[in-house]
């Protein structure tokens, strides 16, 4: 070899070496909107040609590796392929990149829809299906999935019939992702006097933007709920939860509108008595009906807590406004009262506790909460390919050594234009790849935590859905999401039954509780030696169910709105529903002027489903209680989790999944203790 040649190449591998690492070829964050644009609409065409490799087939030559198996993968492709792109919607600061990434969505979503609803594609499946070859296990679940979508993409009915339902479908992909868009770009706020800013922190009011002497608060989660929870002044509250109520009216409301009519609308042409039992199919609830009685059944339980408790919030209302008070809790005063008791009665400040909690803290404990319980190793990446300077990359590993099974991404902290909720991406989806070989997963979680400032890093806030839980919550999602071992996409990690996917995140909230992995959480950002002290965690301990009724009753209202909305009648006024609703079952009344269902995010993609939240905590109580049992960092009941939940997705039953890992039928034990009841408390 010439030394010219071998100075090349060392040259090409020390580029190589200096390059970023990306822990999947698919994945890449710098694109332009027009690259975008091209490669989703390439992507789309390769799917295609696969698609139409499976139907050209003569029939005679049909097996379930190159028709169901083969469509499958033909799916998880594009996904993955395209999974970067559409990302770049919820992450980037460019709104001309978010714009493409967007529409790139909507161009999948739309073919997603045009694949279960082409009839060359279900005789292809059909006729690969009357052979009646004997398949078990995941492969039986596979075939009778992809029939299933058929079905419900109107295949079974006449060719007009048939063409409606594509294209309600794909017009419902459109206007939701819309409906999601628009909320994503809300950019209203109220500009406030530092009177108006009393109560709220220091470290609060120092970060705020400022136009001349008024300082700028927005709708954002870290503006919005600080203020909702300390800011003294009643009439700034209820100015900014008017405006936080009304995101996204003027768009949204009429997407809602039309979304609700389409739906209704393919619903009836499949012959589903409604779109909620079109959408209960296919989860473990079944039914509306079964919906209707777990809402009941709690709502009569819960009611005889939050009586009292409201009696309690309006006592505190009237101490501090006097004559003023009106006697009702409002919108606008729930959280701030809810925050003064547990103050006042159990000397709770949230803004004291965030001290013990930076968010460097939280989070090397988190993981090696993680890692012991579940037997893993994590390593940060250096010089990783990312779309923000925020964004670090994380490699998986068994705690035994080995290559890495897994990576995730971790964006925590807000910027313009970045999705405004904590939530975990799937980018790559574990599954079998052709050539055997297992593909690793690779995962993001994305989260609007307060920055550091100049004077304090990142504190996090603990108690029940406050910021060090919902850490633990997402972060459940990543470990369903990248430790799967499911044969195929379709039953990947988290892409379990709707009604499911939240049980094991929710599950895992339980850790930030128990004593001693506080203590690996805590530690005073200017003393880290300095732990959460007992009798604080003590009081925390009991002030978690303070409200649980009036909390939980929320939740219970979301579900109902959602299934109200979806039920077998139109809502001639979702508005007044949602008012309706809200005095009835959550007792707290909506404020007049108001629209929150313009943007209640959840009712697309969610539709039908809100009740999952609280159906799946049932189940994530049950499962918690075995670790409550054999101990709550026991590795052997960390492994039993991660082998019997995590690891098969949705590639078996989960009832059959929560059996095994229970050891017995579930029930709903846990769950009324988790909420400060028993079974035997009286129903009035």
């Amino acid at each position: 070899m010439s030394l010219a040649l071998v100075h090349a190449t060392l040259l090409l591998a020390q580029a190589a070496f200096a390059a970023p690492f990306s822990p999947a070829g698919a994945l890449r964050f710098a694109a332009a909107p027009e690259e975008i644009a091209q490669s989703c609409q390439a992507a789309k065409r390769r799917a295609e040609m696969n698609l139409g490799a499976i139907v050209n087939l003569p029939e005679s030559a049909r097996t379930f590796a190159n028709t169901p198996e083969a469509l499958d993968l033909a799916l998880w492709e594009l996904s993955d392929g395209e999974s970067s792109d559409t990302f770049l919607k919820y992450v980037s600061v460019s709104s001309s990149v978010r714009s493409a990434a967007n529409d790139c969505e909507t161009l999948l979503g739309q073919f997603a829809v045009e694949v279960f609803g082409r009839e060359d594609l279900f005789k292809a499946v059909s006729a690969y299906a009357a052979k009646k070859e004997a398949l078990s296990g995941e492969k039986k679940k596979l075939l009778e999935k992809e029939l299933l979508d058929f079905k419900r993409n109107g295949l079974l009915l006449p060719a007009a019939e048939r063409e409606q339902v594509r294209e309600i479908k794909k017009k419902l992909v459109e206007l939701e992702a819309s409906f999601g868009k628009n909320l994503n770009e809300v950019k209203d706020f109220l500009t406030l006097s530092r009177e108006e800013l009393a109560g709220l922190p220091e470290d609060y009011i120092a970060r705020l933007k400022r136009e001349g002497d008024r300082f700028v608060v927005t709708l954002d989660y870290p503006d919005y709920f600080p203020f909702m929870n300390n800011g003294k002044n009643a009439d700034a509250r209820r100015r900014l939860e008017f405006l936080f109520n009304n995101r996204a009216l003027k768009d949204n409301l009429p997407i809602l509108k039309e979304v609700l009519s389409l739906r209704r609308r393919a619903a009836a042409l499949l012959g589903y008595r409604s779109h909620a039992h079109y959408i209960l199919e296919d989860r473990m609830a079944k039914t509306p009906g079964s919906v209707d009685a777990f809402v009941s059944r709690l709502d009569k339980k819960l009611k005889v807590l939050a009586k009292d408790e409201l009696k309690v919030l309006v006592e505190l209302k009237a101490k501090e406004e006097g004559k003023a008070s009106d006697g009702i809790i409002h919108a606008w005063d729930w959280r701030y009262y809810d925050a003064k008791l547990k103050r006042e009665r159990y000397e709770i400040d949230l803004e004291k506790i965030k001290e013990y909690f930076p968010m460097a803290t939280v989070t090397e404990g988190m993981l090696a909460v993680y890692q012991k319980l579940l037997g893993l190793k994590f390593r940060i990446v250096e010089d990783a390919v990312t779309w923000n300077e925020d964004a670090k990359l994380y490699e998986v590993t068994d705690a035994a050594g080995g290559p890495a099974i897994a990576y995730f991404y971790m964006d925590l902290f807000p910027r313009e234009g970045k999705y405004k909720h904590a939530a975990a991406f799937d980018l790559i989806k574990g599954r079998q790849l052709p050539d055997g070989t297992y593909q690793r997963p690779v995962s993001a979680i994305v989260a609007n935590f307060n920055k550091p400032s100049p004077d304090r890093p990142s504190l996090l806030k603990h108690g029940d859905h406050e910021e060090v839980e919902t850490y633990f919550h997402e972060f459940g999602h990543i470990m369903h999401q990248t430790l799967t071992r499911a044969q195929y996409g379709r039953f990947s990690g988290s892409s379990t039954a709707r009604d499911f996917v939240e049980a094991p995140s929710q599950m895992l909230q339980n850790w930030v509780w128990d004593p001693e992995v506080l203590a690996s959480l805590s530690g005073h950002y200017k003393n880290p030696s300095q732990k959460l002290p007992p009798e604080l965690l003590g009081k925390m301990i009991a002030a978690k169910n303070v409200n649980s009724g009036l909390v939980n009753l929320r939740q219970l209202f979301f579900a109902s709105i959602d299934m109200s909305y979806h039920g077998p009648l139109p809502v001639a006024d979702t508005t007044a529903q949602y008012q309706k609703l809200a005095g009835r079952i959550s007792m707290i009344p909506m404020t007049p002027g108001t629209h929150p269902e313009a943007s209640f995010g959840h009712l697309m993609g969610y539709d039908a489903g809100y009740y999952g939240y609280m159906w799946s905590k049932v189940y994530a109580e049950d499962m918690f209680s075995r670790f409550a049992e054999e101990g709550i960092l026991n590795p052997v009941a960390g492994r039993r989790y991660r082998e019997n939940i995590l690891e098969p997705g949705s590639s078996r039953d989960e009832m059959e999944s929560l059996k095994t890992f229970l050891g017995r039928e579930p029930n709903e034990e846990a769950f009324l203790k988790s909420l400060g009841l028993t079974s035997k408390r009286p129903r009035s």
